[in-house]
């Protein structure tokens, strides 16, 4: 997936996940409330080895900051 490729969802936490240096990645974003563009407020520091396990993570991840609200 790659944020430039899909469309802006207002509000709302949103999940990427990216290869970078040999593995897989993700970061979860929310639009900033000026200027545009988008914010990280959580990404991995752990490096994948598939983009399914990165993905799985970064679900996880992103129900866990749901949880918090």
């Amino acid at each position: 997936m790659n944020i430039f490729d899909t469309p802006c969802q207002a509000a709302g936490p949103r999940l990427h996940v990216f290869q970078q240096e040999g593995g897989w990645h993700w970061g979860i974003t929310i639009e900033r409330s000026t200027g545009g563009g988008f914010k990280v407020i959580a990404y991995s520091e752990h490096t994948f080895p598939d983009e399914d396990e990165a993905q799985n993570d970064g679900d996880r991840a992103l129900v866990n900051l749901s949880d918090l609200s």
